[in-house]
């Protein structure tokens, strides 16, 4: 009402892109068309592999699309619920399947959305998968951001309930959400996650620098495990090997394949024994 609009063609191909995205999502999961890739979580001082983070890629049959692009989508359509269940499932699976093959047991984090962490019927369903798999709970972590504990009573009740069930809980992007410090300190969290964007400038920011030392210290200072996310740079991994934290990033690998991640964590062994 009283206004006016200008209509762009670039207004018509993201209507007709997001309707394509929305329709192919409906069907990839029967399709088969979603795998997951894992990066590998290091202890910085030791440079050993303590965890893994599951991460999901899509060979959509109308080309590549990011997640970026299509969990936001997924998100808001409801598509994500089954989604998100098949990405537990797979986690699962391929944790056993690792076990099988003697590789290092490590925990296995999997990033659940606002909207997967209200479904009602959550907690059965990581229950049941856990049960079906005969996984052992403690190499399951699952990650949430702090927007999903906006609604303090029932994520309190939601974690305790999966803490209860022995499977580990991360906050990702800790440090960018709306959570205060006072909350996170009264719920039982085994891991944050410290968002990409701070050490993007650590090195040539003192003020970023310290913002990242304080908040590895409440990290510490709740007993928990302080993973600093997108190290890239050797410089930003020699800044933190002084302190007990776990490094994720390009400066150590990619996402990569199951068969993949193993072949290279075997070459990245070796290399080190014969350096040391």
């Amino acid at each position: 009402k009283n206004t006016y609009q200008f209509f762009t063609e670039a207004l018509n191909e993201q209507a007709i892109r997001r309707a394509q995205i929305e329709g192919a999502l409906r069907k990839a999961i029967e399709q088969k068309e979603f795998v997951l890739n894992y990066q590998p979580q290091v202890d910085i001082q030791t440079g050993r592999l303590v965890g893994l983070e599951a991460l999901l890629r899509w060979h959509s049959p109308i080309g590549h699309i990011s997640p970026n692009e299509f969990i936001p989508i997924a998100e808001k359509t409801g598509c994500i619920v089954p989604i998100g269940e098949w990405v537990l499932k797979e986690a699962c699976r391929q944790i056993k399947e690792w076990e099988k093959q003697g590789f290092p047991n490590v925990k296995v984090s999997v990033n659940v959305s606002a909207r997967q962490f209200k479904d009602p019927e959550f907690i059965l369903k990581v229950k049941t998968i856990i049960e079906s798999y005969k996984v052992n709970p403690q190499y399951l972590e699952i990650e949430i951001t702090e927007t999903v504990m906006l609604n303090v009573e029932e994520s309190l009740q939601v974690i305790d309930a999966l803490k209860k069930l022995g499977v580990r809980m991360a906050i990702d992007d800790f440090g960018t959400g709306y959570s205060s410090l006072n909350l996170i300190s009264n719920i039982e969290f085994d891991t944050l996650k410290i968002d990409k964007s701070l050490i993007d400038h650590v090195i040539d920011s003192q003020r970023n620098w310290s913002l990242m030392k304080a908040v590895i210290s409440v990290g510490n200072s709740l007993s928990t495990h302080v993973i600093i996310e997108g190290i890239e740079l050797q410089k930003q991994m020699e800044l933190l090997k002084d302190y007990a934290v776990i490094g994720q990033g390009y400066y150590y690998s990619r996402p990569l394949p199951p068969d993949e991640l193993v072949r290279h964590w075997d070459q990245r062994n070796a290399l080190w024994k014969a350096n040391h």
